[in-house]
């Protein structure tokens, strides 16, 4: 499914143009394993390919998922979430990237490292 705006409003379509989603979204962003992220009054949270709701809209901030774990964004701090929206790592991080080969950079306090899935400090 391709994101498509239509006014203000964000939905999705098929390949052959046809709507799958209404344009019902403040913003939205490609689907990455079955989930998209979405937007509404400011807030991020994840549809699947029927518009349901799997992670409700609560997030500051979100990226797609990667390897199971999405970063997300609370008061101004990066974490990541599992695919249930359960924090996986809390949000502790100045910045984090999305996790590849089992691995992640993030920042804090103007430092690098990376960090496995359960949150420990890889250097």
């Amino acid at each position: 499914l391709a994101g498509v705006e239509v006014g203000d409003k964000w939905g999705y379509i098929d390949k052959n143009g046809d709507w799958i989603i209404k344009a019902q979204f403040d913003g939205a962003g490609e689907f990455s394993d079955g989930l998209a992220i979405v937007s509404v009054r400011g807030k991020y949270g994840f549809i699947d390919q029927n518009a349901r709701w799997v992670i409700q809209p609560q997030f500051d901030w979100a990226e797609t998922f990667s390897e199971g774990l999405a970063v997300v964004v609370i008061d101004h701090k990066w974490g990541y979430i599992d695919r249930n929206g359960r924090l996986a790592i809390q949000p502790q991080f100045d910045w984090a990237g999305q996790f590849s080969d089992g691995l992640a950079l993030v920042v804090i306090d103007h430092q690098s490292s990376y960090i496995d899935k359960t949150g420990k400090f890889i250097y």
